[in-house]
């Protein structure tokens, strides 16, 4: 976790700036992504004034606190901010939160000792094809790339940050999935409306393959949350899961990587 702190009217002293990263790295268990958080401490008249703003899992979370010192305001603020992204994430998702370290936990119940290690993806936009010479070049089964956008529409604010593909093998064959524009601004997450190809490769050449992009219909990508899909794999015994991850609303890869258990995302 990225951890940025600025000051107005006032020093931060190594201890105050301990004391703030020690508790703030407290969110990180709650987040797939937790890209960064700035801290802004400030002067007010009496009040020392403690702020933040978080980014993680494509959302951004602000709070801010006041008190007689700035200890106190940190220890409000994180109190306030835990209850805020908890709600966020219970109110977008049909299950309770369940932080990350926890699923780690339920595996050490049952003597299996799992850690989950977090791949975020490039954040480069790439085509199909593009993506599938990716994904031979990194010799993996599957990949989630952001897609570029060809056209332009009416309001791309959510659509850049939502627009994620997934592209994986299935069998013999291998297909890609994508979020259709119209279901992201309705904010409508349903994998049964996601669009789905079957790649033919008539020319696999490794610079300029000759690849179409064939539509099915129905799509094998199913919502569940990281843990529903960590348990998946090991009933499964299989290889790797892609799944739509019902928390984050984004595509996800749980896969194993000799003894350990990685989570492809995307990168935000």
């Amino acid at each position: 976790m990225k951890i940025k702190i600025t000051a107005r009217k006032l020093d931060v002293s190594k201890n105050l700036r301990e004391y703030a990263e020690k508790k703030f790295s407290r969110l990180e268990k709650y987040f797939h992504q937790l890209i960064d958080a700035h801290i802004i401490f400030s002067i007010d008249k009496l009040d020392h004034v403690a702020e933040i703003i978080v980014n993680g899992d494509g959302v951004q979370f602000y709070g801010i606190e006041k008190s007689g010192d700035m200890y106190s305001s940190i220890d409000l603020l994180i109190d306030k901010l835990e209850k805020q992204v908890v709600k966020y994430k219970e109110k977008h998702s049909s299950h309770k939160v369940t932080p990350l370290n926890q699923i780690v936990n339920l595996e050490e119940k049952e003597n299996i000792e799992k850690q989950i290690r977090i791949n975020q993806v490039s954040h480069k936009p790439l085509d199909g094809i593009g993506a599938y010479l990716e994904m031979k070049l990194n010799k993996m089964d599957f990949i989630i790339f952001k897609q570029e956008i060809m056209d332009a529409k009416a309001d791309l604010t959510n659509y850049v940050n939502k627009n994620y593909a997934i592209l994986y093998k299935e069998g013999e064959s291998i297909k890609m999935v994508e979020i259709p524009f119209k279901l992201i601004q309705k904010n409508n997450f349903d994998p049964k409306k996601f669009l789905t190809y079957t790649l033919e490769v008539k020319s696999d050449s490794p610079v300029n393959p000759d690849i179409k992009f064939k539509k099915t219909s129905g799509c094998d990508i199913s919502a569940m949350t990281t843990a529903e899909a960590l348990k998946k794999l090991e009933e499964d015994s299989a290889q790797f899961i892609p799944f739509f991850n019902s928390e984050t609303k984004y595509f996800n890869v749980i896969y194993r990587r000799g003894n350990n258990i990685e989570l492809m995302v995307p990168a935000m």
